[in-house]
């Protein structure tokens, strides 16, 4: 077991996590998604019947439906590993939560970051949901921190041992797709950058009493409580990983381990559905320019990188698949990284809610 923290670390307070108001709004964010998420499937079958060849789209029927299913399952197996990732960490700090509790967050920080920019993820709901099932807050900092830490170092592992293997086959000619996201990826920058300045700037108009002196107070009391709570989170949090630093080298293999396998399944997805239209496949070139496409997703100030993903989709996979085709190419991958994914989500996240409530129901008869 690994060695104690704090008692200001570990102290909680007892909470009913399941009547939370926060679970209730994320369980009515939810909803609201289910309602949401058929307009950009919509968009999406429209795009592929207006710019996709009429013989192509026909001869649909006759492939192997099997590539599907090995797409939608590459999807799906991310919600386990990162579940299980979340049991290695909690329990580690020896913060119990059970796997239904760990699989559903997991489906909580995908659907946040499907509903805010891309930029801002699902961190915040991760952290909150944890926090309602009794882990101190730094420890959920902590284990909201490791993600995007782990991912990192698997990224800075895996990528350009990708790019060396596929420069050794040949396979990194693809000058013209780059020269024409050359303006993409600036006008994506600035965007950001100009979305980011905006907020800031709104901010301190508020703090200067832009809006009057009663938003001033309330606004300025928030700031000073997200300071106190913020140094308190980050006490606990270096408390942390140092102790995972001495004692949590092999979770963190083991986790990282767990990182590599969902990221090569969700980006093997194009692979996959490429395979699927008898395209030919470069999976190893192909997982780095999935890479890069959610990468300067990630720059889009729009819910989910909408708009940003697909163009840069488009642009980077244009040398490898053929014209007549690319347009349904997108919208399948879209459909299959993005939309599909998120409506399993969020109608699993809400079934097994309802199946939580009812075993507790059953308990208390």
């Amino acid at each position: 077991m690994p060695e104690s923290l704090p008692e200001e670390a570990t102290r909680v307070e007892v909470s009913q996590p399941q009547h939370s108001p926060m679970v209730r709004g994320i369980d009515k964010l939810f909803r609201t998604a289910l309602i949401v998420i058929p307009i950009g499937v919509i968009g999406n079958v429209a795009f592929s019947l207006l710019f996709t060849n009429r013989a192509l789209l026909s001869a649909l029927t006759s492939f192997d439906k099997s590539y599907l299913a090995l797409a939608l399952a590459l999807g799906i197996l991310p919600w386990f590993t990162n579940a299980i990732r979340l049991l290695i960490w909690t329990r580690f700090l020896e913060h119990e939560i059970s796997f239904v509790d760990a699989f559903r967050i997991t489906l909580a920080t995908d659907l946040g970051s499907a509903v805010s920019p891309q930029a801002v993820g699902g961190g915040f709901f991760k952290w909150g949901l944890l926090v309602q099932r009794g882990v101190s807050p730094g420890a959920a900092a902590s284990v909201t921190t490791l993600t995007p830490l782990e991912d990192g170092v698997f990224f800075a592992i895996a990528i350009p041992i990708a790019l060396l293997y596929s420069a050794s086959l040949g396979k990194l000619d693809f000058s013209s797709a780059t020269e024409s996201l050359d303006g993409s990826a600036a006008g994506f920058g600035i965007g950001a950058f100009v979305f980011l300045l905006l907020v800031w700037a709104l901010i301190v108009w508020v703090l200067k009493g832009g809006v009057g002196v009663s938003a001033q107070r309330r606004s300025r009391r928030m700031v000073s409580s997200f300071r106190r709570s913020a140094r308190s989170t980050w006490t606990d949090a270096k408390q942390v990983f140092r102790l995972i630093r001495r004692n949590g080298k092999k979770r963190f293999a083991l986790s990282l381990t767990l990182t590599g396998i969902q990221w090569i399944a969700r980006y093997s997805i194009i692979t996959v559905l490429l395979a699927f239209l008898g395209i030919p496949i470069q999976p190893v070139l192909f997982f780095v320019l999935q890479w890069v496409v959610f990468t300067l997703a990630s720059f889009v100030p729009t819910p989910g990188g909408a708009g940003g993903a697909e163009a840069a989709f488009y642009v980077l996979y244009s040398p490898f698949v053929p014209p007549n085709a690319l347009s349904l190419v997108t919208a399948a991958w879209r459909f299959f990284t993005f939309y599909l994914l998120l409506a399993l989500a969020a109608l699993v996240y809400i079934l097994v809610g309802h199946w939580m409530r009812f075993r507790r129901k059953r308990a208390r008869a």
